[in-house]
């Protein structure tokens, strides 16, 4: 599969549609975490671009923003180019106010997933070390599963987690407490979550913003592989 399928299947994972393939919704396995999808999102590699429509974006709208993006030059340092994000804009802003605009890398996993560290992955016997450090997971764990926690004196300090879930791919949310950051647990735990998704016959990836660069190093820590970029129009 080449970097412009890789990054459709993300676009995919990471909404959901509607029978227009018009985005409606992030895609958290727990219903109640979804919000209102973007008015746009855009996925740029070096093998083409994937671009998805919100559910209300007008069509005459949509083929004009499409226009737009076909003439965007081709990726060099997967960056947006600032003229190519102002036309894009502009022409949203025609339709609605623009509230918010941003993106960043997007990984697969290498071939070869090499462990990281000692991690444990969360089951019903083990899920009370989340207790006074991620409570949310007590209940909900099964619905973000699989789950892979670092542990420091018996609580869970660095968790991995299947933030969206589709059938055939998966994409990584990663958590660490402030005071356990820079000691190299979220890359044990994401090392750990890629390998599971993998085993379970399904495509881990990962992204994070540009601004992140905590969660990029996660990401060469474990030796990601960049494919692409996005960006969306809220």
């Amino acid at each position: 599969m080449d970097e412009r399928g890789l990054m459709g299947i993300y676009a995919d994972t990471v909404f959901t549609y509607d029978a227009r393939k018009r985005m409606l919704r992030s895609n958290e396995p727990c219903v109640q975490a979804r919000r209102p999808a973007p008015l746009v999102y855009l996925g740029r590699t070096a093998a083409g671009d994937i671009v998805r429509f919100g559910a209300t974006v007008p069509d005459a709208l949509a083929h004009q923003l499409e226009e737009i993006i076909d003439r965007l030059p081709p990726v060099s340092d997967l960056h947006p180019s600032p003229d190519a994000l102002t036309a894009i804009r502009e022409a949203l802003e025609q339709y609605a106010v623009v509230t918010a605009e941003g993106g960043g890398p997007v990984y697969h996993f290498p071939d070869l997933i090499t462990p990281q560290g000692e991690v444990i992955q969360l089951t019903d016997a083990n899920i009370e070390m989340t207790r006074h450090t991620y409570p949310w997971l007590l209940e909900e764990f099964p619905d973000w599963a699989p789950c892979f926690a670092a542990v420091h004196d018996g609580q869970a300090v660095s968790v991995c987690f299947s933030s969206r879930v589709t059938a055939g791919a998966d994409a990584a949310g990663v958590e660490t407490l402030p005071a356990f950051r820079g000691r190299g647990y979220a890359a044990s735990v994401t090392a750990a979550w890629g390998a599971a998704v993998r085993e379970d016959g399904r495509i881990p990836l990962y992204s994070t913003s540009w601004e992140n660069l905590a969660s990029q190093g996660v990401a060469r820590r474990v030796g990601l592989v960049r494919f692409g970029a996005d960006i969306s129009w809220e």
